[in-house]
């Protein structure tokens, strides 16, 4: 009984027993945090594995640019940020450094730029207006091909031609007094087909070299024959031709601009490739003479004045321009002082063998020198002409006038032919109008008037007597008794009607009319002389015949 007792405390106690079991190392608890740690190390390790380069940006100024919030965009879309902003060491900008996704690290290449977007205004553009609101950022210009660049220098202005567009780039030349900044538009036929991307003054040679570019399809216009001329603004030309007036748009009025084509008379050409060259011109007139390569140069010794005559005025040959004037009394041309009393202004000027339907070459360069010095032995002489009244401006006319000298040898001055000259036909007008002035000073004019003058009191005497006669005769007419006179009259006329019913029924005879008719006839006699009289002088009842010595003028003292 006891046995069994013992072995059911037994079994109770062990039964109440503790199991003691050993304890983990790490808490589950702890998995929570540690997920954390390896998700977040997995992001900053693809974080940093996936983002893109930093670079570093040159601008003028951070006008405009924040930290951690200006965009690097590229087409409008964001491939960046600008993570810090700090001065260059040599204190002229600042430098930007900016992260770039890593989607667009392909884009960081020798041919990226960059520039900041901000609103700009001007005659010849408007641009970044939306930045009003959004505020500036940094523009890319996409580009896939080059060699890796991670630092760059921005853009003063946004380029004129975005990469990719189609066309074709032209590298212009000019050394006048006009220059274009990048922006400003080529314009053909009214149409704006390109612009102008960038401006680049070369010192040693004093000009100015552009890039511009052609928009597509218009770069096809450009060839090897292709000639640019200036259309800034509007320009009035007073030439020897007459005025005229020349502008090329509405833009180009505002700001300057160029235009270009072929000359006529010019083949098209072949088209040109990326960066052809060109020269900018002046005028249409200088592009067009620009294909003429050789030119005869002659000289002129003019006598007279120079007034009106301009370089460039056209030299003409029966009224067919074949040159121009290109120098006037040039130092080189000849010596001597302009002060000089027999000194003859030289006046160069050069004809075109192209002009004169002769070849531009040098074979045709020698027919015109051959056939000029013959026409010169013989009978050609320069004159200035009159191309038009209102501009007063002259051009040289050569002309063909026989020498009463004969031939005459063509005479050199330093180099040049020497071209015989004649005065002009309003140079002649001009010498035939000063001489009947001379004549005219030279006439006593002041005895002249003072006689004149003599002669005016004279005549006003004589019509004031004039007029006393007339009232003479007003009263005279006025004492005639008009009535009696008529009454006179009929009684003749009643005594004529009864003789010729007398005559008529008989009353007279023969003898009494012949009587009467001898009677009047000896009346007529007796009347004669004062009818004769009245002939003569018909205003002998009214004037006296007592002649008065006329009114002389006084001689002058």
């Amino acid at each position: 009984m006891a046995a069994v007792e013992a072995t059911t405390m037994t079994q109770e106690v062990s039964m109440n027993k503790a199991e003691v079991k050993p304890t983990s190392s790490i808490s589950r608890i702890w998995l929570i945090p540690i997920l954390v740690l390896v998700i977040g190390g997995w992001m900053v390790y693809y974080q940093w594995k996936n983002q893109g380069p930093l670079i570093t940006i040159e601008l003028h100024s951070a006008t405009g640019i924040e930290v951690n919030k200006t965009p690097i965009k590229v087409r409008d879309l964001d491939i960046g940020q600008v993570k810090k902003i700090t001065l260059k060491p040599d204190l002229d900008g600042v430098l930007v450094t900016a992260r770039i996704d890593a989607s667009a690290a392909h884009l960081l290449n020798e041919n990226a730029d960059f520039w900041v977007v901000a609103p700009r205004i001007s005659f010849s553009e408007v641009s970044g207006l939306n930045t009003l609101l959004s505020g500036s950022y940094i523009a890319m210009s996409a580009h896939d091909k080059g060699a890796e660049k991670l630092h760059f220098k921005a853009l003063e202005r946004p380029p004129v031609t975005p990469q990719g567009t189609p066309g074709l780039h032209v590298m212009l030349r000019s050394d006048d007094e006009f220059a274009y900044k990048p922006g400003d538009p080529i314009i053909y036929k009214g149409f704006k087909v390109g612009e102008f991307e960038d401006a680049t003054f070369n010192i040693e040679e004093r000009v100015v070299y552009y890039d511009a570019f052609i928009k597509a399809p218009y770069h096809k216009l450009i060839t090897q024959n292709t000639r640019f001329w200036d259309v800034s603004g509007v320009k009035l030309l007073l030439e020897s031709s007459g005025v005229s007036v020349q502008t090329g748009s509405l833009e180009t009025l505002l700001a300057n601009g160029i235009t270009f084509g072929v000359p006529d008379g010019v083949p098209t050409g072949e088209q040109v490739l990326d960066d052809a060259f060109f020269d900018i011109y002046e005028d249409d007139a200088s592009a067009s003479n620009a294909r003429f390569k050789v030119a005869a140069e002659y000289l002129l010794l003019i006598d007279e004045s120079v007034r009106g005559l301009t370089v460039g005025a056209p030299v003409e040959y029966r009224g067919i321009e074949i040159g121009s004037v290109t120098a006037i009394n040039s130092i080189t041309a000849i010596e001597g002082n302009i002060l000089e009393r027999d000194y003859p202004i030289p006046v160069l000027i050069s004809v075109y063998p192209g002009k004169a339907r002769q070849p531009d070459t040098q074979e045709g360069l020698q027919a015109i020198k051959q056939t000029f010095k013959n026409w010169i032995e013989r009978d050609l002489r320069a004159s200035l002409r009159m191309g038009n009244i209102l501009t007063g401006g002259l051009y040289v006319d050569l002309q063909h006038i026989p020498d009463p000298k004969g031939t005459t040898r063509v005479k050199t001055v330093n180099g040049y032919d020497v071209i015989p000259t004649v005065s002009n036909e309003f140079t002649q007008l001009t010498q035939k109008a000063d001489a009947i002035l001379d004549k005219i000073n030279q006439l006593p004019l002041k005895e002249m008037v003072e006689n004149i003058q003599l002669a005016v009191e004279d005549m006003k005497l004589a019509a004031e007597s004039v007029e006393t006669a007339s009232n003479d005769f007003d009263l005279l007419i006025a004492d005639v008794d008009a009535k009696a006179l008529n009454n006179n009259l009929n009684q003749v006329l009643l005594s004529l009607d009864s003789l010729l019913k007398n005559y008529s029924e008989g009353g007279f005879n023969q003898a009494e009319i012949k009587e009467t008719v001898d009677a009047l006839q000896d009346t007529m006699r007796s009347m004669q002389p004062l009818l004769l009289k009245l002939n003569q002088a018909p205003n002998s009842l009214i004037f006296s015949n007592d002649k008065q010595a006329d009114i002389q003028p006084k001689a002058k003292r």
